[in-house]
């Protein structure tokens, strides 16, 4: 028996609004969680990364299930860049642990994270601007096309946001955390940040798996779709892990 339209689409609208507004609320109360202590730069930077993701989650949910191509475009393209920008919030926090607050500057902070958005917006902008352009609507191969009403990337811009997270927040995130662990003298400060070094190990694969899952998207069947997702919901555990890492009093 052929499915329905809402039978097709309910795979999609469990991942969407059910698994993603559980991020948000969950990712939600992290953030407070940490902006409830004190104020200090670390705990503003670390809700950072927390916010970004959330802005990325909400904007996914808004176009989820819309039908406009141009709209479903633009708002892919900002939750893709809040998503992928996050990161870079946690380099920070390592940097500054590393050298203190005294050494690395807030104009040194702003000027890399500056300089990463600038780097990972534009070079998103123009794939996806070039894309529209010579891709073919139904295999893209520079930007992003939205084929059924879902965004599917192509080989050249999957290449470009992977390489330029991994270089310039991915790897340096997981090897100052190692750097980080073997720095610290104290057992129970180890302990903690063993959980907050695992947690983002176990977010790092989970991002790359989630990059994937947006190259072969559309090609994919929707209840293996959901499957995927629905395996990816160990985020949670991740997340859960590098809060309660990082919720501690970080002594220099």
């Amino acid at each position: 028996m052929e499915k329905t339209l809402f039978q097709s689409e309910l795979p999609r609208i469990i991942m969407v609004y059910v698994f993603l507004g559980i991020l948000v609320i969950y990712f939600s109360i992290i953030t407070y969680k940490v902006l409830k202590r004190k104020r200090q730069r670390l705990n503003f930077i670390i809700s950072g990364f927390f916010i970004s993701l959330i802005i990325g989650f909400i904007l996914n949910m808004v176009y989820a299930t819309m039908t406009n191509r141009i709209t479903i475009l633009v708002l892919n393209f900002l939750t893709n860049y809040f998503i992928f920008f996050g990161p870079v919030f946690l380099l920070i926090v390592n940097i500054i642990i590393l050298e203190s607050t005294l050494i690395y500057s807030v104009k040194r902070q702003n000027r890399y994270i500056l300089f990463y958005g600038i780097l990972l917006f534009t070079g998103m902008l123009i794939l996806v601007l070039i894309g529209e352009i010579v891709d073919n609507p139904n295999a893209p191969l520079l930007g992003v096309q939205i084929i059924n009403n879902t965004p599917k990337w192509g080989p050249i811009f999957f290449i470009y946001v992977v390489s330029i997270m991994s270089i310039f927040t991915l790897i340096p995130i997981n090897y100052t955390n190692f750097k980080i662990y073997f720095q610290f003298e104290s057992k129970e400060l180890k302990r903690k940040w063993f959980f907050y070094l695992f947690g983002f190990l176990g977010l790092t694969v989970i991002l790359y798996f989630s990059i994937i899952f947006n190259l072969l998207d559309a090609d994919i069947h929707a209840e293996i779709r959901l499957m995927i997702t629905l395996s990816i919901s160990s985020v949670i555990i991740w997340g859960y892990m590098m809060y309660y890492g990082i919720g501690i009093e970080l002594k220099k």
